[in-house]
């Protein structure tokens, strides 16, 4: 089998992608640290309107990042003291136009309600307190698009919050991935951790599908070492 070589710029160019996703995320989550103290040392649980206070910040961080389809945070069931389940979240439509608010079902009573606490970008950084990269996949109930989420969990003194997160839509995701790709050479895939492709540069292997180690040749793109605490990283380049 043909041997997979990158070149700095695909690595490059990957990390910096992921880095400043997170940086906004950060930037999300640190905020949310410091209304949670805030409410709490005033004797009292969260409500929706301190969950709107970081809303400026929410929108700055989608107006600002191109490929960021939505972003906000996520609050824990029971959480606030006046909604069991809560969004402050913001998307930016796929056609022009100005960011919205996330409309979804949050009452779990109701069929097709948004059940948030099992998706894997809530549960795994409530699970293990780790970063997380989850996707492509379709977010059913949610936005309905395929997309990749990028989730940190938001921890305080008082313990689990939520999550701060955001989506990249899979074709946005793939186009800024293909310079890089097509540097590489004909036929090149980038793969998550489990096989499923993120970006190709071949109409023969579509983003989503999924590869197996024995089938294509592969080889882990090199990263810095905060990679080792999101679960869904390392990424990979394969040869189609």
């Amino acid at each position: 089998m043909e041997a997979i070589m990158y070149t700095g710029d695909t690595a490059a160019s990957v990390e910096a992608l992921v880095r400043d996703t997170f940086d906004g995320i950060e930037t999300l989550r640190a905020l949310t640290v410091d209304v949670h103290r805030r409410v709490v040392t005033e004797g009292r649980a969260p409500t929706t309107s301190d969950m709107a206070s970081i809303r400026p910040t929410v929108l700055a961080h989608l107006s600002s990042r191109r490929l960021c389809a939505g972003t906000g945070v996520i609050a824990a069931p029971g959480t606030l003291a006046d909604q069991p389940r809560w969004l402050e979240w913001w998307r930016r439509p796929a056609a022009a136009g100005e960011p919205v608010p996330l409309a979804v079902d949050l009452d779990p009573d109701n069929i097709g309600s948004y059940e948030y606490p099992l998706a894997p970008w809530f549960d795994v950084p409530y699970r293990t307190g780790r970063r997380v990269v989850v996707g492509p996949y379709v977010d059913y109930a949610g936005t309905d698009e395929y997309i990749l989420t990028f989730s940190a969990p938001i921890t305080s003194d008082a313990g689990f919050f939520g999550v701060a997160a955001a989506d990249i839509r899979a074709t946005d995701f793939e186009r800024a991935m293909l310079p890089v790709l097509n540097m590489e050479g004909p036929a090149t895939l980038l793969i998550n951790s489990t096989g499923r492709v993120l970006a190709s540069n071949t109409p023969a292997t579509i983003v989503g599908s999924i590869t197996r180690p024995d089938d294509l040749p592969r080889r882990e793109l090199p990263h810095g070492p905060d990679w080792a605490d999101c679960v869904g990283l390392p990424w990979f380049l394969a040869r189609a």
